[in-house]
């Protein structure tokens, strides 16, 4: 997994465009579950994150990353933005 990170953008690539898009939103949830363990966020701040194959950019979804009331960070990834 590649993570780049820019001023207003981070962006994840993860596996190629030969697996199903069944297996690629299996690893997208696997990469989201890691950064939302590491990823810091203010209380008011909503994070977009794009998932990429790394093979032929194609996007897989995005994840939005926020905080919850207790202070943990929850995300939820959009497929329905997908190239694929």
């Amino acid at each position: 997994m590649k993570k780049r990170i820019y001023p207003s953008k981070i962006y994840i690539k993860c596996n190629k465009t030969k697996y199903s898009f069944e297996k690629l939103q299996m690893r997208c949830k696997e990469e989201a579950e890691k950064l939302s363990a590491t990823i810091e966020i203010s209380n008011q701040s909503k994070i977009s994150v794009s998932f990429w194959t790394f093979d032929f950019p194609e996007l897989i979804c995005v994840g939005n990353f926020s905080k919850d009331e207790s202070g943990s960070i929850v995300y939820e990834l959009d497929f329905s933005e997908s190239t694929l």
